[in-house]
């Protein structure tokens, strides 16, 4: 989880390795929708 920033960097993660995520936000106002799976 990310707070109070509009990115986050991750350096633990293999850059030989696929990696899928999904993004979802929440605010005062509540929680979006997930974003479609992304591949990194």
């Amino acid at each position: 989880m990310v707070h109070s920033s509009n990115e986050n960097y991750i350096k633990y993660m293999d850059k030989d390795l696929t990696y899928y995520f999904q993004i979802e936000s929440v605010n005062e106002n509540g929680v979006s929708e997930r974003t479609a799976v992304m591949k990194n």
